[in-house]
């Protein structure tokens, strides 16, 4: 390559002259600025310059603008760290917008995920697959942005640094997004609904910091000295939390919340006396004054039954029902065991998995459903009523059989809800929990996937440990023989899993991960402005 031509090259990589750069402003402008250039995607420092000029007519655009960025350069350069820094808390809050892109942000469901890749062609990707491609088009883009907003000159002179940057964060934005911890939207769902996960719970999956964190918690509860019994007691919390939500989402129909200091068997009779008032309350006010379209609808369909079910169905009916006709009409409380003794029959019959029992279920289900009807049509105000009575009651037994699960300890882990839930489908084959679609079948999942099945505290193991401290005996022995600070270290880590510091600590963990994601738009942005600068500086010599 000639002299003239390496000239010309030099002075199309490096577009801006060379100045001398200006005074900084003071700190708080330092720190804005910097704020400001992350936020913006870089173009922090064209903004300023635009509203500066339009109000100064003593300078024009082009000598602001070149102003604002000596005086960014001077702070990155006196206070790097602090100047970065900032830039990167900055980029924080765009880049976690960008990730709610609904069907292309980074949280998009999986479902929707896999929907996009396959109409772009893309259908043979597994879920990985179509996480990494996500986090790779919405990380490429911002740094692509970024890079646009960072250079100088005009748009043709801009677009060799955006697809620079863009290629670049393309690349470890899926990198970042493997190593980084997040909240995952199975925690963050439990989290909103008041359960305290531990921060492990909290990013557990979300990546391999993520796991690693949660598999220390689970290996440290109730072996550690004080550390393990901190992580142990935060444990039991959360799954204390997850009882009264899962309560709360049975009681759903019926009251709008429950009262936070009830935990194991006092939750469970709380949920007894609201399920039984609610009963008493709205049947009290019900009743059926005319039996006759229930009688006719109802002996239409016992009349049309087989041979080999017709009497087993008809004496049922008889004594659930029509032997509680009285003068005509029908008592709420009357109502209540009637539905009850039918939904009971109904579930056992299809457990039974023969052929004549499934022919009985469809019987006194379709006399179930006449009953239901003109129970509403004769109770227009009630009915409804009872129905969401009907649905808290149906949802909370799957609850109550899960804590009966555990005979010696209060409360339930998230796998014993599951187990009830898959029991209470009263489909045949459990189709409708095969499908995901029974009922509490979303909350006991998503609960099993982010909190596991830790075992409920029975106090042995913090007991060996208490002894062995006293004692001076393994790893009480090690912490009277460590140093100050390992002793104030150990003995200052419990305090991130009480009841204060969880939730700091929690979010510190995501936080961290959130400026390693954040800072790859303006790393891929500054990396390709050096890059470009160190190509310029070699050849000009």
């Amino acid at each position: 390559m000639s002299t003239e031509a390496r000239k010309r090259l030099s002075a199309a990589l490096d577009a801006a002259p060379e100045t001398e750069q200006a005074a900084s402003g003071s700190a708080f402008t330092d720190y804005s600025r910097a704020g400001a250039q992350g936020l913006t995607f870089g173009f922090a420092d064209e903004i300023e310059a635009a509203v500066r000029s339009a109000f100064d007519s003593g300078k024009t655009y082009a000598e602001v603008v070149k102003d604002v960025r000596g005086q960014i350069d001077s702070f990155r350069q006196r206070n790097p760290g602090a100047a970065y820094g900032t830039e990167i808390a900055g980029a924080i809050l765009p880049t976690i917008a960008a990730q709610f892109i609904p069907g292309v942000g980074q949280v998009a469901t999986a479902g929707r995920a896999q929907q996009i890749a396959k109409a772009a062609g893309f259908g043979f990707l597994n879920p990985a697959g179509v996480r990494t491609a996500q986090v790779a088009g919405t990380s490429g883009a911002q740094s692509a942005l970024y890079g646009l907003g960072a250079a100088e000159g005009n748009l043709a002179e801009r677009l060799p640094s955006a697809a620079a940057s863009g290629a670049i964060g393309a690349v470890a934005g899926p990198v970042v997004d493997k190593v980084a911890p997040a909240i995952t939207a199975g925690a963050a769902d439990l989290i909103k609904r008041g359960v305290a996960l531990t921060p492990g719970q909290s990013v557990g999956g979300s990546s391999l910091l993520g796991t690693a964190l949660q598999r220390t918690e689970e290996r440290v509860a109730d072996t550690v000295p004080l550390l393990g019994d901190a992580v142990r007691v935060a444990f039991d919390r959360a799954n204390a939390g997850f009882n009264r939500a899962t309560v709360a989402e049975a009681l759903g129909p019926l009251v709008k919340s429950i009262p936070k200091n009830l935990e194991g068997k006092e939750l469970i009779g709380y949920g007894q006396r609201v399920i039984g008032n609610a009963y008493n309350t709205t049947l009290s006010k019900m009743k059926i004054e005319n039996v006759m379209p229930l009688a006719s609808e109802m002996d239409t369909i016992t009349k049309d039954l087989a041979d080999d079910i017709a009497k087993d169905v008809q004496n049922r009916v008889s004594t659930y029902i029509t032997k509680k006709f009285k003068t005509g009409a029908m008592s709420g409380q009357d109502i209540k065991k009637a539905q009850t003794l039918l939904r009971r029959d109904i579930m056992r019959l299809r457990k039974e998995g023969s052929e004549v029992g499934a022919r009985k279920a469809d019987a006194l289900e379709d006399i179930k459903n006449v009953f239901s009807a003109e129970l509403q049509k004769q109770n227009p105000v009630q009915g409804p009523k009872l129905n969401q009575v009907d649905k808290a009651y149906g949802q909370f037994e799957i609850v109550r059989n899960a804590e009966l699960r555990r005979k010696t300890t209060d409360g339930f882990l998230p796998g014993d809800l599951l187990q009830s839930v898959a029991k209470g489908d009263p489909t045949k084959r459990q189709s409708q929990f095969s499908a995901g679609q029974a009922r509490m079948q979303n909350l006991a999942a998503n609960a099993q996937q982010v909190m596991g099945n830790m075992t409920p505290n029975t106090g042995t193991a913090a007991r060996l440990n208490a002894t062995k401290m006293a004692a001076g005996v393994g790893g009480g022995g090690a912490l009277t023989q460590a140093d100050p600070i390992t002793i104030g270290a150990t003995l200052a880590s419990p305090l991130a899993y009480s009841p204060a510091g969880v939730p700091i600590a929690r979010y510190g963990v995501a936080g961290a991960g959130g400026l390693a994601r954040g800072a790859v738009p303006v790393a891929a942005a500054n990396t390709t402005e050096m890059s470009r600068q160190m190509l310029a500086d070699i050849l000009r010599r």
